[in-house]
C-alpha cells in the first residue's frame, strides 16, 4: 500500500495524523491576473498569470487518532486538543507542512510546504463523535514529493 491518503502535519520534527475519518479534503488553486478591456470592442486581453498560495479545507471526526480508536468523549476531547496544538499559529514566522500522503515505508510522499492555519473550528455537540474543520494555507503553491522536512 504505497500511495494512502493519511493527511498530516508536520511541525518541530513531529508528524501528527489527522483524526480520522477525513469527510472532506479539498485544496483551491487561484491566479492572480490583469485584465484589459478596449472600451466598444467585444472581449478582453488577460496578462501577467502568477499562481497565488495554496488554501486547503479539511473535515474530518474523531474516530480513530493515529490508528487509535477515541472511544470516550475525554479521548475525542485530547485528540481534538492535540490537533488544535499541531495547527496553532505563534507570533514568530513558524509554518508547518501539510502531508496529503505519506507512506515512510515505501518513501511515498505527497505534501504542501510553507503552511499556516487560516481558520480551526470544533462541534462537540455530537458526544459519540467529534466533528472539526480548518482552513489551512500553503504560500508555496507546488505540491511536494519529498519527505518531511526537506
Amino acid at each position: 500500500m504505497p500511495f494512502t491518503f493519511r493527511p498530516a502535519v508536520y511541525r518541530d520534527s513531529t508528524l501528527h495524523e489527522l483524526p480520522r475519518p477525513v469527510d472532506v479534503l479539498r485544496w483551491q488553486d487561484a491566479w492572480d491576473f490583469d485584465r484589459f478591456h478596449v472600451p466598444l470592442a467585444d472581449g478582453d486581453h488577460t496578462v501577467g498569470h502568477s499562481q497565488q498560495g495554496i488554501d486547503v479545507a479539511i473535515e474530518g471526526r474523531i474516530g480513530t487518532q493515529a490508528g487509535a480508536l477515541c472511544a470516550s468523549e475525554e479521548e475525542m476531547f485530547d485528540a481534538l486538543a492535540a490537533l488544535r496544538s499541531a495547527l496553532g499559529v505563534g507570533a514568530g514566522d513558524e509554518r508547518f507542512e501539510l502531508f496529503l500522503y505519506h507512506d515512510a515505508a515505501s518513501q511515498t510522499y505527497r505534501k504542501f510546504k510553507s503552511c499556516s492555519t487560516v481558520r480551526f473550528e470544533a462541534d462537540l455537540s455530537d458526544p459519540h463523535l467529534f466533528a472539526y474543520s480548518a482552513v489551512i494555507h500553503a504560500d508555496d503553491p507546488a505540491l511536494h514529493a519529498t519527505g518531511p522536512g526537506e
